[in-house]
């Protein structure tokens, strides 16, 4: 196909020089080794009956054995800290003993004593151990059966270890075969990341949102999962819940929300990054690294038309989607509405030039006053680079703002 580069007509950061895209970076970054994964956190929404036993880290601990991924039925967090908790008091009634017996307590007390600091002292190497129990039950991710290819397209896995949640994986394309398919006529100076098999398919008019995630989307990620352990902890409880991602190009925010038990509805306007998104959460989703109250929906299409359905809708998230001013103002007065109905709106931008309008189309919907604060770029991304300019990028921005005067639905 033809090797003519992409032109944006917008300007990706705020100001008003036009950016004419001469390539992308490589995404060597993406492929890095992975960290080692850490399971446990907020994996709610799994039925008892889809849970696999695991052996018991310790005989120490009573109750139902550790289930796979579940803080719930499971020892899990909660059961950790009560565990740590009944060690500390064994202990301390223990030492009190012998204290008030001012050393008379026999062996029996000096029995009781050394037991209650044994118990504590292995209650307090639970986590570790737990870690590693769960660890070992999750399939290898490296050996999940994904699929060569996607519409078409050869596709690369880009799996992301989370702090307390475990591997992720989305699927994007992979820039590297394009770049071993060099035609003749190209000339020598031409750098290999920019002959993407994507570039010159007529059938995708923007192919950002399927050769990589973005820094804005792993902070996104980060906040949506913050954000969910918020609600569990305020409220208590663990059904289900959903949550609207628009313009998710590899769609990785919906893969935590999916993880965490949501009904997940991904909107795009374009088809293959909606596709490599199915995929993956349908091999996750099969290889039982996803609960079964999870779900994914996909729309191809603008926003405006999508049945999107906020009024029963938890979380709306949207990331670096601002590339317009146009875009930036509609997306905005949608938002607003829908926050003022009580729905939770995530918004994260790496400085692109609809943030304005949409800000200022936001605060009027919502009837309050909304503002942009920083924020970092989880330590666990594995790669920071924005895909328009090669910058890193270690912070972006969130939106912020307070609903008052709720409206019913």
């Amino acid at each position: 196909g033809s090797h003519a580069l992409p032109r944006r007509e917008f300007c990706p950061r705020s100001g008003d020089a036009r950016l004419a895209e001469a390539g992308r970076p490589a995404m060597a970054a993406l492929r890095a080794p992975p960290r080692q994964p850490c399971v446990g956190g907020l994996l709610a929404g799994q039925p008892a009956s889809a849970q696999q036993p695991l052996p018991r880290p310790s005989s120490l601990v009573h109750g139902p054995a550790l289930s796979q991924g579940s803080v719930g039925p499971g020892l899990g967090s909660s059961g950790l800290a009560a565990a740590v908790a009944a060690a500390a008091a064994a202990a301390a009634t223990a030492g009190a003993r012998l204290r008030h017996g001012r050393g008379r307590a026999g062996a029996g007390g000096v029995a009781v004593a050394v037991a209650g600091a044994q118990c504590l002292q292995s209650a307090r190497r639970l986590p570790a151990r737990l870690a590693a129990v769960q660890a070992e039950a999750l399939p290898a991710v490296e050996n999940l059966p994904w699929p060569a290819e996607v519409s078409g397209y050869a596709c690369l896995p880009v799996t992301v270890h989370i702090p307390a949640l475990g591997p992720i994986t989305a699927l994007v394309v992979d820039e590297r075969r394009g770049a071993e398919e060099v035609e003749e006529g190209v000339p020598d100076w031409v750098p290999q990341s920019w002959l993407s098999p994507v570039v010159g398919d007529s059938s995708v008019q923007d192919i950002y949102g399927a050769i990589g995630v973005w820094p804005a989307a792993f902070a996104a990620a980060n906040a949506l999962y913050e954000w969910r352990a918020a609600a569990l902890s305020a409220a208590g409880k663990t059904g289900s819940w959903r949550c609207v991602e628009i313009g998710c190009g590899a769609g990785f925010p919906s893969l935590v929300a999916a993880k965490l038990g949501a009904t997940v509805l991904a909107v795009d306007t374009e088809a293959l990054p909606l596709a490599l998104l199915s995929a993956s959460f349908d091999t996750q989703r099969a290889s039982g690294l996803f609960p079964e109250g999870a779900s994914l929906e996909t729309f191809c299409g603008d926003a405006a038309e999508a049945p999107l359905q906020l009024e029963g809708c938890d979380i709306v998230v949207v990331s670096d989607l601002l590339y317009s001013v146009e875009l930036g103002r509609s997306l905005g007065q949608r938002l607003g509405q829908a926050a003022r109905r009580g729905v939770h709106v995530l918004l994260t931008d790496g400085g692109r030039s609809g943030r304005l309008a949409f800000l200022e189309a936001f605060s009027e919907a919502l009837g309050s006053e909304a503002r942009y604060e920083s924020l970092q770029v989880p330590d666990w991304a594995p790669q920071t680079k924005d895909f328009f300019d090669g910058l890193e990028t270690s912070a972006v921005s969130v939106l912020k703002y307070t609903a008052r005067d709720l409206v019913a639905a």
